[in-house]
C-alpha cells in the first residue's frame, strides 16, 4: 500500500470508546492503521477542516454537526454502517428515527458497509443510495495471548472461577457464546435452538456452555430451562481474550432477521483467531468460512470438535491465514485507502479538476 500525505480525514463517534467491537473494528483500528500508512486519519473536530469527514452508525446532533461541517467546506461524507440499524430501530418503533437515518443517509457521497447483504438491506430502505454503497470488512483483531491490555485483578479472579467450573466437568466439550443482547433479534434469549442441540449432544458426551457478555440477568432468566451445565463470564476488553480461549469451541445460532442476515464474519473470525472451532448457523457472509468451519450441521460439528480436535488443527491454522489475508490490518487500511481516493477522484471530476 502507498502511503500519502495528499488528505486529512476525520472519523466521527458518538464516542470513541474500545469497550464498543464497532467502535475498535471500524474506527480505531483503521484510523491506527492509515497513520501507520503515513494518512491523517483524525478525530473528527468542528473547528478544522477535512477531505472527507467518515460518520460511524451516528444519528444524533453530533451526526447532525458532522455533516452541516462537510457542506459548508465541500469535503467529502461518508457515513460508516456495521449493523441493519433500519431492523434494530423498528423493533424499538421509532419512526422517527427510521425517517432521520434515512435523511442523513441521503447526503453521503458514499456508503461502507461490511458486507454485501448489508448493502442489499440498506438499499431497501432507503431510496436513492444504490449507487453509492462500498464494502469495506470489518478489521479483525489479534486474539493471542500474547496481544492486547493484561488481565485486571477482576478478570483474573472471573477465569479463575471460569477454570473451577471446567475442572468440575473433566472430558466435556467446552462451548462458549458471547456476543450482545438485542430483544427479539439477537442474543441470550433467542438460544433456545442451540439449546436443544447441545442437550441432544449431551445425551453420549457431556458438554458445558459459557456465556460471555454484559447481562447476566438474562442469562439467569434464560438458563434455568438450558439442562446443561453453564456459567456466566462478563465481558470485559482486558478479559475477553483470556476467557475465550479457555474453549474449545465457540457456538453462534443466528435467528434469520433483517437485522442477523446482514451480519459480518466478525463473530465466527474472532473464535477462529483465538484458536476455537465454530459451529454456526449459516448466514450469508459466514459462507466464506465453509471451509473452515461447521454451519448447519450441529451433531456432526460437536462430535468432530469433541472426538477429532487434534485432527481439526491443520484446518484451523488455514482458517486463521485465511482470515489474516483478507481481513488483517494491512488489508483493511487498504480498502479504505481506495474508497478514500475513489471519493476524492469523484470530487475533483465533479469541480473540474
Amino acid at each position: 500500500m502507498k502511503s500519502s500525505k495528499s488528505g486529512r480525514f476525520a472519523f466521527y463517534a458518538k464516542r470513541f470508546s474500545r469497550s464498543k467491537a464497532s467502535i475498535r473494528l471500524r474506527v480505531l483500528g483503521p484510523m491506527d492503521a492509515l497513520r501507520e500508512a503515513g494518512i491523517d486519519a483524525l478525530r473528527f473536530r468542528r473547528s478544522e477542516r477535512y477531505d472527507v469527514i467518515i460518520i460511524s452508525k451516528a444519528f444524533g446532533k453530533g451526526a447532525a454537526n458532522a455533516i452541516r461541517a462537510a457542506k459548508q467546506t465541500g469535503c467529502g461524507l461518508i457515513f460508516d454502517i456495521c449493523d441493519n440499524r433500519f431492523a434494530s430501530t423498528r423493533v424499538k418503533g421509532s419512526a422517527s428515527r427510521e425517517s432521520r437515518m434515512c435523511e442523513f443517509l441521503t447526503q453521503a457521497d458514499l456508503i461502507t458497509v461490511p458486507t454485501e447483504k448489508m448493502g442489499h438491506l440498506l438499499t431497501s430502505c432507503v431510496a436513492g443510495i444504490e449507487g453509492r454503497i462500498r464494502i469495506v470488512p470489518d478489521m479483525l483483531e489479534n486474539m493471542c495471548a500474547d496481544s492486547g491490555p493484561r488481565p485486571t485483578l477482576m478478570d483474573r479472579v472471573h477465569l479463575a472461577r471460569l477454570r473451577a467450573f471446567h475442572a468440575r466437568h473433566p472430558g466435556a466439550l467446552h462451548c462458549v457464546w458471547f456476543g450482545n443482547n438485542m430483544a427479539g433479534v439477537s442474543g441470550v434469549g433467542l438460544l433456545d435452538s442451540a439449546m436443544a442441540h447441545l442437550r441432544s449432544f449431551s445425551a453420549s458426551h457431556p458438554v458445558t456452555l459459557t456465556i460471555i457478555n454484559d447481562q447476566p440477568m438474562t442469562y439467569r432468566r434464560a438458563a434455568a430451562g438450558w439442562g446443561i451445565p453453564s456459567i456466566f463470564v462478563p465481558w470485559s476488553l482486558t478479559g475477553f481474550s483470556a476467557a475465550l480461549r479457555a474453549h474449545r469451541v465457540a457456538v453462534i445460532p443466528v435467528a434469520h432477521n433483517d437485522y442477523t442476515l446482514g451480519k459480518s464474519i466478525n463473530r465466527p473470525a474472532t473464535a477462529l483467531m483465538a484458536g476455537l472451532g465454530v459451529i454456526a448457523d449459516a448466514i450469508p457472509s459466514y459462507e466464506e468460512l465453509r471451509p473452515f468451519i461447521v454451519l448447519d450441521d450441529w451433531q456432526g460439528g460437536l462430535m468432530r470438535y469433541a472426538r477429532g480436535w487434534e485432527g481439526e488443527q491443520p484446518m484451523l491454522a488455514q482458517a486463521r491465514a485465511h482470515l489474516d489475508l483478507h481481513y488483517g490490518r494491512d488489508r483493511i487500511a487498504e480498502r479504505w485507502v481506495e474508497v478514500l481516493a475513489e471519493i476524492g477522484q469523484d470530487r475533483r471530476t465533479k469541480s473540474g479538476a
